[in-house]
C-alpha cells in the first residue's frame, strides 16, 4: 500500500508542524488575554516535543499516531483552561471537535479512538478536580455527558469513513496491482509476438531463399541440358521439342521468381515496372506454352484481338503475361474437347491511357456458384478433389487477382457447371510507342558491356555518363588520354576488359587520336576495346585521321542519345559478325576469346547433375575444368595441393562447407587480383549477390547459367595464356568409338530410349552397362533395408529405380518399381513381398541384357582372353597414370580418359579390374575411383614383373 504509505508520511509531517505552530499562538493568546505565559506555553511546547521525538524515532507508525491523537487533544483542552471565566470559553470547545475530526487524517480507525477517549478523559478530569475551570456553576455531569455523547456520534462516524478510506486505498491499490501486472503481462505478450514475427520472417526468408535455391538447381539441368542437347544431331521435329522445352522453361523460371515474391504482393511492395511491348507477340508468347498440352487433347485455342487493342502497349508486360498464362493454362486443364477463345479489346481510352478488357473463355467443365465463390483465394480450389485429378495448388488465381488489382483492374468469373466458364479481368495501361519499342530492344544488347569514357569536360562526362547510366550500363570516366591509357592498362592487369571506349578529340597534352595510336602500339595492351570519337569540331581531316588511326565511328557534340544508341548498335552487330566470320564453325558454341583457351578452372559444386553441365559448358568453351564437391575440398585444392587456377567458379549452399565461407578462407592467401572467384549459384536475391561479394567474390552468375553469359563473365575475369604456358592444357587422349548397340535388346526398347539420349548409342550404351552394373544387387540391397526397419531408405532405392528404368525404356521395371514405392510410403507391407519378387522377376533379365555390353562380360564370353603386349601394355600404362593425374586434381576429364582405358583394355584379362572404379567414375566420387585404382596399378606391375 504505497500510496497510503505516502499519504499518512505527509500527514504526520503536518502534524508535527501543526504542533509546533501551537507554541507561539498559545503564548500569544495567552498574553492577549492577560494570563500568565509561562505555564500554557512550557505545556505547548512539551506536547509538540512529545509528537516530535516520537516521528523522529518511528515515523508514520502506529505508537506515533496515537502520540499525536493525545497531544493533538491536549490543545484545545489547554485553550478551554486558559480561557476560564473568559466569554469565549465555551467557543473554545469547538476546537475539539475540529482537532478530532482531524485525526482521520492518518486514515485509521484506532487514532480516532485513542482521541475520543482523551477527550472523554480531559472532560471528567476538568468536571471532577477543577470543576470551576469550564462550567461556571461547578461540576454539570449531564453537560459533560452531553458533550460525552456528541463525542461518541462523531467518533463512530469518523471510525466509519477511516475503515472505508482504507478500504478504498486498499481497492485503488489492488485495481493498480493488477493493471501494473495487466502491462506487464501485456508488454510480455507484445514482445513475445514481436520476437514470433521476427522470427517468422526470418524464417519466412530463409525458406524463401531456400526454396528459390532447391526450384532453381534442376531449372539450371533442364536449361542445362536443353542448351547441350541443341548442340547435337537432331531431326527438325527434335530440335523443335529441344527448343520449345528451353523456351518454356525460360518462361517457368520467370514464373517461378514472381510465385517466390507472393510475400511481396502481400505486403504491398512488389512494383511494377513499364516498357513499350507488342500485344500480340506478349500474348502469343504466354499462350505458346499451352499449345503442346491443348494439342494433344484436341483443343483449339483462339486468339482474338480488337482493332481497337494498339499494337504497341506501355506496361508490365511481364504481369500482363502472367495472368494470361495462368488463365489460359488453368482453360487447357479443364477442358476435354472445344476450344479456348482468348480476346482482348479497348473499354476506354483517354489521351494515351487505356482500360483494356482480357477475356479468357472454355467448353470445359464449369463451376457452380458455390465453387466460384472459393476461386482467387490463396492455397484453396474450387473443388478439393481437383487437387488429385488435375493438380495445382491453387495460388495461380490469388496472384492473377492481386496483379490485376495492382494494374488498375478487376477480375471476374461467369460460369455455368458443365457449360464452360469465361474469366474477364480489365487493366490500365498506355498507348506504346513503336520507335521507343525499338529502342528498348537495342538497350537491351547493351546490358553487360563496361564503358569507358574520356574527356577533358566535366559537362561533356557527366553527360555520357548520364545517358549510359539511363540505359543501365556501366561507364568509367577519365579526363585525359593519359588517364585512358593508365585505367586500360591497369584493368587488362586486373583481367578486366572494356568492350566500349568513347573518347575525345581535343584534349590538353595528348588528344584522343595520338591516345588511340599510343594504345594500338602497346606491347602492354594486348586487347582494345571498340573506340567511338566524339568531338565538337566536324572537320573532315578529323575524321580522316580517326579512321586511320582505326577509331569505329566519329560523332559530333552535341551527342544525340538516339544516334549513339544507333551508332552502338551497328558497331556491336558489325563486330559480332567479325567474330562470327572468324570462326564459322563453332558459332553455335559459346567460346572464350583464343587467348583465354585453356584456362584452368576450378568448378566447385555439390550437385552431380550441374556439374556435369557446367563441365560440358566450360569444356566446350575451351577451358581445364576441375571439380571440387563443396567448399572445404575447394580450399585444399586451392591451398594445400599447390595446384594453380586461372578462375574459381563458387557455388554457395553446399554441404560441410559452404562458398561464403571458402571464399573468406581462399581471400587470407590469393587476394582477387591474383584468383578470381565467380559465385556460379541459384542465389539470385540481391542480398545474397552483396554478400558473395563482401566474402571477396569477383562476380555472380545467377542459375540457370546461360552458357554465352557464363562466357562473358569469365573473359572479364581470365587473364590472356602465354603461349610458352600452353604445354599444360594438353588434351586426353582420343577416346575410340565405343561399338554399336544392338538391333534389339529385349527388355529394353532401345529406339524410344535412343530418342531420349538424342540418338547418341555410345551414352546409351554407357547408360545400360552401368544400369547393369549398379542395379546388379539391388534386391538384396532392398529386403535389407526393409528387414532392417529403414522404409524410408527402401522407398528411395525404389524410387531411383523407377526414374532410371523408365529413362532407359524399361516399363516393366518402372512400373513394378513404381508399385513397390507407393506400398512402402504408405506403409501396406502386408502384401510387399510379393511387389519384391514381381520386381525381381522384371529386373533381372534387365540385368543379364544389360551385363551382355559389359566389357568384363564380353571378355568372359569371348574366346581365350589375349594378353596385352609390351606397346599395349605400356599405353595403358600412360593412361593409367594420365588417369591418376586426373582423379587427384578432380579433373572431368578422368572419365574420358578411363573410357579410352577401358577400351584399350577390351578383351584382356586386365579389362576385369576396371569394374571397380567404374561406377565411381561415373559419379565424380574422385576418392573412391582413386583407391581402387591403387589396386588395379598394383596388378599391372605384378603381370608385368612376371612376363619380365
Amino acid at each position: 500500500m504505497a500510496e497510503l504509505d505516502r499519504l499518512r508520511h505527509k500527514f504526520g509531517l503536518f502534524l508535527v508542524f501543526l504542533m509546533w505552530i501551537h507554541v507561539p499562538v498559545i503564548a500569544l493568546v495567552a498574553w492577549s488575554i492577560g494570563r500568565s505565559m509561562v505555564a500554557p506555553t512550557l505545556v505547548a511546547a512539551l506536547l509538540a516535543l512529545a509528537m516530535q521525538v516520537s516521528w523522529t524515532l518511528r515515523g508514520p507508525a502506529p505508537v506515533t499516531r496515537y502520540v499525536s491523537a493525545v497531544a493533538l487533544m491536549g490543545q484545545p483542552a489547554l485553550f478551554v483552561f486558559m480561557f476560564s471565566g473568559h466569554p469565549w470559553q465555551m467557543d473554545m470547545h469547538m476546537y475539539f471537535f475540529a482537532t478530532l475530526a482531524l485525526v482521520i487524517g492518518w486514515c485509521d480507525w484506532r487514532p480516532v479512538i485513542v482521541a475520543a477517549v482523551t477527550v472523554a478523559v480531559h472532560h471528567l478530569m476538568l468536571n471532577l478536580v477543577f470543576p470551576y475551570a469550564v462550567f461556571p456553576l461547578g461540576a454539570d455531569l449531564e453537560r459533560v455527558s452531553l458533550h460525552a455523547a456528541i463525542v461518541a456520534f462523531q467518533t463512530v462516524v469518523l471510525v466509519w469513513l477511516s475503515m472505508r478510506l482504507v478500504a478504498s486505498f486498499q481497492r485503488i491499490e489492488a485495481m493498480s496491482a493488477e493493471i501494473v501486472l495487466a502491462n506487464e503481462t501485456l508488454e510480455q505478450k507484445v514482445a513475445d509476438r514481436t520476437r514470433e514475427a521476427n522470427a517468422a520472417n526470418i524464417a519466412k526468408s530463409l525458406f524463401l531463399a531456400n526454396m528459390s535455391h532447391e526450384i532453381r538447381t534442376p531449372m539450371n539441368a533442364i536449361l542445362g541440358f536443353s542448351h547441350l542437347a541443341l548442340r547435337t544431331d537432331l531431326t527438325p521435329k527434335q530440335a523443335d521439342y529441344i527448343n520449345k522445352i528451353k523456351s518454356a522453361s525460360t518462361a517457368l523460371l520467370a514464373l517461378i521468381n514472381d510465385i517466390l515474391d507472393f510475400s511481396k504482393i502481400e505486403a504491398g511492395m512488389l512494383s511494377l515496372e513499364g516498357t513499350h511491348f507488342k500485344i500480340r507477340e506478349t500474348i502469343e508468347n504466354a499462350t505458346t506454352i499451352s499449345t503442346v498440352k491443348a494439342a494433344e487433347k484436341g483443343v483449339d485455342i483462339r486468339i482474338n484481338i480488337d482493332d481497337n487493342v494498339p499494337a504497341t502497349l506501355l506496361g508490365d508486360a511481364l504481369r500482363l503475361n502472367q495472368i494470361i498464362l495462368n488463365l489460359v493454362s488453368n482453360a487447357v486443364k479443364f477442358t476435354e474437347r472445344g476450344a479456348v477463345v482468348l480476346s482482348i479489346r479497348t473499354l476506354e481510352k483517354v489521351d494515351r491511357q487505356l482500360l483494356l478488357e482480357v477475356s479468357v473463355r472454355d467448353t470445359g467443365i464449369g463451376m457452380t456458384p458455390e465453387q466460384q465463390q472459393m476461386l482467387f483465394r490463396s492455397f484453396s480450389q474450387a473443388d478439393s478433389s481437383m487437387t488429385r485429378k488435375f493438380g495445382g495448388t491453387g495460388l495461380g488465381l490469388a496472384i492473377s487477382k492481386q496483379l490485376v488489382e495492382l494494374m488498375g483492374g478487376t477480375i471476374r468469373v461467369d460460369s455455368i457447371a458443365g457449360a464452360g466458364s469465361t474469366f474477364t479481368f480489365t487493366v490500365r495501361l498506355e498507348e506504346g510507342d513503336t520507335l521507343m519499342l525499338a529502342e528498348a530492344a537495342d538497350v537491351e544488347k547493351l546490358r553487360g558491356l563496361r564503358v569507358l569514357i574520356a574527356d577533358d569536360n566535366p559537362a561533356s562526362r557527366e553527360i555520357l555518363h548520364t545517358i549510359f547510366e539511363g540505359w543501365s550500363v556501366q561507364a568509367d570516366l577519365v579526363a585525359s588520354g593519359t588517364e585512358a591509357i593508365a585505367l586500360l592498362e591497369n584493368a587488362q592487369a586486373r583481367g578486366v576488359a572494356y568492350d566500349l571506349m568513347l573518347i575525345d578529340w581535343k584534349m590538353p597534352g595528348m588528344d584522343g587520336i595520338e591516345a588511340v595510336e599510343a594504345m594500338r602500339s602497346s606491347e602492354t595492351l594486348t586487347r582494345l576495346p571498340t573506340i567511338m570519337m566524339v568531338s565538337a569540331y566536324a572537320r573532315e581531316e578529323a575524321m580522316q585521321n580517326a579512321s586511320e588511326a582505326g577509331i569505329s565511328a566519329f560523332l559530333v557534340k552535341p551527342i544525340d542519345a538516339s544516334l549513339l544508341l544507333t551508332e552502338i548498335t551497328q558497331l556491336l552487330g558489325q563486330r559480332t559478325g567479325q567474330e562470327r566470320a572468324a570462326a564459322p564453325a563453332a558459332h553455335a558454341i559459346p567460346m572464350v576469346a583464343p587467348e583465354y583457351r585453356g584456362s584452368r578452372v576450378l568448378l566447385v559444386e555439390d550437385n552431380e547433375i550441374n556439374s556435369e553441365v557446367a563441365s560440358e559448358i566450360l569444356s566446350d568453351g575451351g577451358l581445364v575444368v576441375e571439380l571440387a564437391e563443396n567448399g572445404r575440398i575447394a580450399c585444399d585444392m586451392v591451398l594445400r595441393s599447390g595446384r594453380s587456377y586461372d578462375v574459381v567458379l563458387m557455388d554457395v549452399q553446399m554441404p560441410e562447407m559452404d562458398g561464403i565461407e571458402a571464399t573468406k578462407r581462399i581471400r587470407q592467401a590469393f587476394p582477387s587480383d591474383r584468383l578470381p572467384i565467380i559465385a556460379m549459384t541459384a542465389h539470385a536475391y540481391e542480398q545474397e549477390r552483396q554478400n558473395c561479394f563482401q566474402a571477396g567474390m569477383n562476380d555472380h552468375v545467377a542459375k540457370p547459367v546461360d552458357p554465352a553469359t557464363l562466357m562473358h563473365a569469365l573473359e572479364r575475369w581470365l587473364k590472356p595464356r602465354r603461349a610458352e604456358g600452353s604445354g599444360s592444357t594438353a588434351k586426353p587422349a582420343e577416346v575410340p568409338a565405343a561399338a554399336d548397340l544392338p538391333a534389339e535388346l529385349p527388355p529394353f526398347d532401345l529406339a524410344t530410349a535412343l530418342v531420349r539420349v538424342n540418338g547418341k548409342t555410345a551414352l546409351l550404351r554407357k547408360l545400360i552397362v552401368s544400369f547393369g552394373t549398379n542395379y546388379r544387387g539391388f534386391v538384396a540391397t532392398l529386403r535389407g533395408e526393409i528387414d532392417a526397419g529403414a522404409l524410408d531408405d527402401a522407398r528411395r532405392l525404389a524410387h531411383s529405380l523407377k526414374g532410371v528404368s523408365a529413362s532407359l525404356e524399361l516399363r516393366r521395371v518402372s512400373e513394378a518399381s513404381r508399385q513397390l514405392e507407393d506400398a512402402i510410403a504408405h506403409r501396406e507391407m502386408a502384401n510387399v513381398d510379393e511387389l519384391i519378387e514381381r520386381l525381381d522377376a522384371v529386373l533381372q533379365p534387365a540385368i543379364a541384357a544389360a551385363r551382355t555390353l559389359s566389357p568384363a562380360e564380353e571378355a568372359s564370353a569371348a574366346a581365350p582372353a589375349a594378353s596385352l603386349d609390351a606397346a599395349a601394355r605400356d599405353e595403358a600404362a600412360k593412361l593409367l597414370y594420365e588417369l591418376r593425374q586426373q582423379l587427384s586434381k578432380r579433373s572431368m576429364r578422368a572419365r574420358k580418359t578411363f573410357e579410352a582405358l577401358e577400351a584399350r583394355l577390351q578383351g584382356t584379362p586386365e579389362a576385369g579390374r576396371l569394374a571397380e572404379i567404374r561406377d565411381p567414375i561415373s559419379r565424380l566420387d574422385f576418392n573412391n575411383a582413386l583407391a581402387g585404382l591403387d589396386a588395379i596399378e598394383r596388378h599391372f606391375v605384378d603381370t608385368r614383373e612376371v612376363q619380365n
